[in-house]
């Protein structure tokens, strides 16, 4: 029960965190492009690979604190189910140039994140 309990607490977390970011960057930068959920999206995935190496090899925490921050915090935070609608209303608007920029750019944006999150942790690890 505890597992459940700081899974659900820290994925309000991630929660509370993505829409204060995504508010933010709409914003500053309007709604033509959604900049908030490519932010989210990106950052968690470097924030994912990093933790994921760095809670495990150097902080060594306890299973359920690393399932709270990876799959309820960041879990929380991140938002595919965002990307698909927000990729959507690009298509629905026929912004088919943003609308491959965005698919493409997510894509890679949040696999190179992983793998830098994951390299500057072993980095810092070793």
């Amino acid at each position: 029960m505890k597992l459940y309990l700081l899974i659900g607490l820290a994925g309000g977390l991630g929660a509370m965190a993505r829409y204060a970011i995504t508010v933010a960057l709409t914003q500053l930068g309007g709604r033509a492009f959604p900049w908030g959920t490519l932010s989210v999206n990106v950052i968690g995935s470097g924030l994912m690979g990093f933790l994921g190496v760095w809670l495990l090899t150097r902080w060594q925490l306890p299973l359920e604190y690393r399932l709270a921050i990876l799959t309820g915090f960041l879990g929380a935070f991140t938002t595919m189910s965002a990307f698909s609608v927000d990729t959507l209303a690009l298509m629905q608007r026929q912004a088919w140039l943003w609308a491959g920029i965005y698919v493409v750019g997510t894509v890679v944006l949040c696999l190179v994140a992983a793998r830098g999150g994951m390299l500057m942790a072993e980095r810092l690890g070793g």
